[in-house]
C-alpha cells in the first residue's frame, strides 16, 4: 500500500486528512516541518520512502514550506531525479495567489489545496496528480463561487 506523509501542527487537522485518505494509503504523521524532515529522513534511510507528502503552510519549529524544501534538499541528495520526487499537496487556510506560487516554486509542491476542505476535494487533487482514481468520475464539481479549492501546478 502507498505510503503518506501527514503534516499539520493541529491534531484534528491531520485526523480530518487520514480520513479523506481512507484505505488509500498508510500514513505517517508530523506535527512541523522538522518532524516531517526527520520522518522523511528515516523512511528514506529505511528504504521505505514515502509516496505523498500532505503539508500544511503555518506551523510552528519550521513552516510547510522550510519543511518541504528540506525534504526535497534530501531527495536530492540522494539522486533521486526531479520527475520522481515525491507528489506533495500544501494545505493552507490562506487562499492567496503569492502563497501558491511560493508552494509551487520555492517549495516544490504539485498542488495546493485551501483549508476547510472536503475529503472529495483532497482526493480531486490526488487524482489530478494520478495518485489515485478521481473520486468525482467525469464531473468536475467547483468549489463555493464556481471556482475548485485544490490547484494544481
Amino acid at each position: 500500500m502507498p505510503r503518506a506523509l501527514i503534516v499539520d501542527d493541529s491534531r484534528y487537522q491531520r485526523h480530518l486528512i487520514l480520513q479523506a485518505l481512507g484505505s488509500l494509503f498508510t500514513a505517517e504523521e508530523a506535527a512541523n516541518g522538522k518532524e516531517a524532515i526527520d520522518r522523511f529522513a528515516a523512511a528514506q534511510a529505511a528504504g521505505r520512502p514515502f509516496d505523498l507528502v500532505v503539508m500544511d503552510i503555518l506551523m510552528p519549529v519550521l513552516s510547510g514550506h522550510e519543511g518541504l524544501a528540506g525534504i526535497r534538499r534530501l531527495e536530492e541528495s540522494a539522486g533521486v531525479p526531479e520527475e520522481r520526487r515525491v507528489p506533495a499537496v500544501m494545505l493552507s487556510s490562506l487562499d492567496d495567489p503569492a502563497n501558491m506560487l511560493r508552494a509551487q516554486f520555492e517549495s516544490g509542491a504539485q498542488a495546493y489545496v485551501t483549508k476547510p476542505f472536503e475529503p472529495a476535494t483532497l482526493l480531486e487533487t490526488l487524482a489530478s496528480l494520478g495518485l489515485v482514481d478521481n473520486p468525482l468520475g467525469d464531473l468536475d464539481e467547483a468549489g463555493p463561487e464556481g471556482r475548485s479549492p485544490c490547484k494544481a501546478f
